[in-house]
């Protein structure tokens, strides 16, 4: 092979798909040929220089960045470099091949942390968040079908992996004034625009309360796809989350992993919500709509994943018969108020343990009247239970209490002999973050 033949043929060194016999007749040729060995080791300083620290993943900017970018870098990097290093013709085209290379290694998003100059998944994320926010302000109606593992009787914040998969349905008016409807099958709650009803069929009760009532927590979130977005959209901008982004046959997917909330120096609350939880959260958006087509929730314990939300259809813009946003109750049930001004001098300005104290104290003496005032509306619908199951008990050790996630209150560890000689160790939740800081009880027994 002679010198012009090997300076021409040389970037093929550099190509893992070129033909093989070729290449071997490079490398016999530079080891015949001190000069034609120094272009190639110039060649091999260049593509030193231009290799890139990280090796980044592709996703969704890569089409929509790598067009705009490419001419123009790839001139202002050769030209840079050239400044630099003489080189001859045959280096100058394996620069640039190899600019171009590193360009698309540039344009290529990073996944991962989200704390550098770099993090443009994210920034791509925030950027379709917003439009997808601007086409979700313009619908006018909703119905969504989803599934999540919880228990139909109990509260709507309930959620864990050891629980069935329950039906639930969403029907959303967002026209002014706004109205929505949530049914589980066993609990089902509606705002008409002024106030939430709680319709609770075990126990024949109906519950009313102004619009911020707490009746559906978390799941508050859902019945606006708006605010699902804006919050996706913050999250952009948080280190401790990772996105990735992919588009096809008209769907655009966005994939969100984040670590658990909350403070878990006692991870009881641990995986107990969604919040609460490592999870990944995987979203299915139409791509010329821009709205939100569906939505998986899994939650991430060590090497386990539990899919704990689904949804199976959105549509939206359809017609919702009015009736939908009232409940019409059986004959002889009315609603009761659920106020939050609670009073009581015994409980309010002492310890959550002392609180829990007094209680079971007073259950052990079926004493209910000294602790009327530490039941809210829910408990008192169920009290004929407690009383039945807790009248009488001996208690047996009260412990320290904790704080757990981001609950707002505080949960007092328990051990007590039920009447019927069981042994029931438990931690009961308490708060005081109404009105008038009461102790109530919020959960636990």
């Amino acid at each position: 092979m002679e010198c012009n033949e090997c300076k021409h043929e040389m970037y093929n060194l550099f190509d893992l798909e070129a033909d093989q016999t070729l290449v071997a007749g490079l490398k016999e040729h530079l080891l015949q040929c001190p000069s034609c060995a120094n272009d190639y080791r110039d060649m091999e300083n260049v593509l030193s220089m231009l290799k890139p620290r990280l090796q980044p993943s592709a996703s969704f900017l890569l089409k929509q960045n790598i067009i705009n970018h490419l001419s123009k870098e790839e001139h202002k990097m050769t030209e840079k470099i050239s400044k630099t290093i003489k080189l001859n013709s045959a280096t100058k085209k394996i620069l640039s091949i190899a600019a171009v290379l590193v360009l698309i290694m540039l344009i290529i998003p990073f996944i991962g942390k989200n704390d550098g100059f770099m993090n443009s998944t994210a920034k791509a994320a925030n950027s379709f968040l917003k439009s997808s926010i601007d086409a979700t302000r313009l619908v006018k109606s909703m119905v969504m079908k989803l599934k999540v593992r919880t228990i139909a009787r109990d509260n709507f914040s309930l959620v864990g992996t050891k629980y069935g998969m329950v039906d639930h349905t969403i029907w959303k008016l967002f026209e002014k004034p706004e109205k929505w409807r949530i049914d589980k099958g066993e609990r089902i709650v509606v705002f008409d625009g002024k106030n939430q009803y709680l319709w609770i069929p075990e126990f024949k009760e109906g519950i009313k309360a102004g619009r911020n009532a707490g009746f559906i927590e978390w799941f508050k979130i859902l019945i606006d796809p708006e605010s699902i977005l804006l919050k996706e959209q913050a999250s952009t901008k948080d280190k401790d989350s990772k996105f990735t982004m992919d588009e096809k046959d008209g769907e655009l997917y966005m994939t969100i992993i984040s670590k658990a909330r909350g403070n878990f120096i006692n991870d009881y609350c641990k995986n107990k919500s969604i919040e609460e939880s490592d999870n990944r959260r995987e979203y299915t958006f139409d791509s010329n709509t821009k709205l939100l087509k569906g939505l998986k929730i899994y939650i991430l314990d060590m090497e386990k994943e539990t899919l704990i939300l689904e949804t199976e259809k959105i549509d939206y813009n359809i017609s919702i018969d009015p009736a939908f946003f009232t409940i019409t109750l059986p004959k002889g049930v009315e609603w009761k108020e659920l106020s939050n001004n609670i009073k009581s001098e015994t409980f309010n300005n002492i310890t959550s343990k002392r609180a829990a104290e007094l209680i079971f104290d007073a259950m052990a003496k079926n004493n209910w009247d000294s602790i009327k005032d530490v039941w809210p509306l829910f408990n008192r619908i169920t009290m004929p239970i407690i009383k039945k199951n807790y009248g009488g008990l001996e208690v047996i050790k009260i412990g320290e209490s904790f704080k757990s996630g981001l609950y707002k209150g505080e949960f007092v560890p328990y051990e007590v002999k039920l009447p019927d000689g069981t042994i029931k160790k438990h931690n009961i939740a308490l708060r005081n973050d109404n009105k008038n800081r009461v102790w109530i009880v919020d959960g636990g027994l």
